[in-house]
Order: structure tokens, then sequence, then C-alpha cells
């Protein structure tokens, strides 16, 4: 497991210590909550923590990888980081939001952006781009994702 935590922008410093622990609720700003817990997740995959990753999402979750595998529930998210962390040692992912809709309905969000996935193969660096879009629940005053949908649009090696 990684020590460091490398951000958007390409800077890397040590994460913080609250990324031990689920991220305590911001009742009075559920955008900027989002946002915080989007860049603490990217944080967790950046430490290759694989349950502290699955923490940010509700137990049932269904996702949609960016070329279209389908799978669900937290722990089958949690297994799947802890086999790309063993197999790609500088693996990270990163989700950078664009905007963040609360809804006037329902106790949920929709989130749409773009995301990077980056790591190193047989000597050269694979870099997957795209777009994803993701459903957040409220429960009990917490944020956890509840759907996300990522779509591959483009694919280099060098």
């Amino acid at each position: 497991m990684s020590s460091l935590y490398h951000s958007n922008d390409g800077s890397v410093a040590l994460p913080p210590a609250s990324l031990r622990a689920m991220p305590s609720p911001t009742p009075d700003d559920p955008t900027a909550e989002i946002r915080r817990l989007r860049e603490a997740s990217n944080a967790a995959i950046a430490v290759h923590d694989a349950k502290l990753v699955a923490s940010f999402v509700e137990d049932d979750v269904q996702i949609t990888a960016g070329r279209g595998e389908k799978f669900s529930g937290r722990k089958s998210m949690r297994d799947r980081f802890a086999e790309q962390f063993r197999g790609r040692p500088d693996l990270r992912y990163i989700r950078t939001p664009g905007t963040v809709t609360i809804s006037q309905a329902a106790p949920l969000a929709s989130e749409r952006g773009t995301w990077v996935g980056r790591w190193t193969e047989a000597g050269r660096l694979v870099e997957l781009r795209g777009e994803y879009q993701a459903m957040w629940r409220q429960r009990e005053g917490r944020w956890r994702i509840a759907a996300e949908l990522f779509v591959l649009l483009k694919q280099s090696e060098r």
C-alpha cells in the first residue's frame, strides 16, 4: 500500500489522517460534501486501501465499468479493487466531478464528470480516460454512492 496521494494536478502528498475513517457528513452544503467525499475516495484509491474505497458505496451499489462490464455490491467492489491493487502497484483512478446536482424530490444527488486511470504494464504507461455519472443517496445523514456508470472514451499506451 502506497503512502502517497497523487492529486489531479500531479502533485504528491501524504494522505490526510481523516482518510482512515469514513468522513463525517456536512448537512449544510451537500454539493460540497459530495465533492469532498469524491476527493477522499480518490485518495483511498491512491493509497490502495480497497476496504476504504468500498466504504464510500452502499451495500447494494450497482457499477458499470468503462468497457460495459457490470457488477454489484460493496464486497464485489472491494474485491475487484484489491485484485487490481495486487496486480498493478502504481494504479491510480481519479474521478473529477464537473457537476453535482442535489435532487429536490428525493434524498439523491447526481454527479457527472471525467475519469482517468493510469498504471504501468510491461514497462509502458497505460492511460484510460472517460466520463462518468454517479447517483449518490443520503441515508441517516450520510451520502454514499448507490450507482456509477463509467464510459471509456480513450486509451493510450506509451
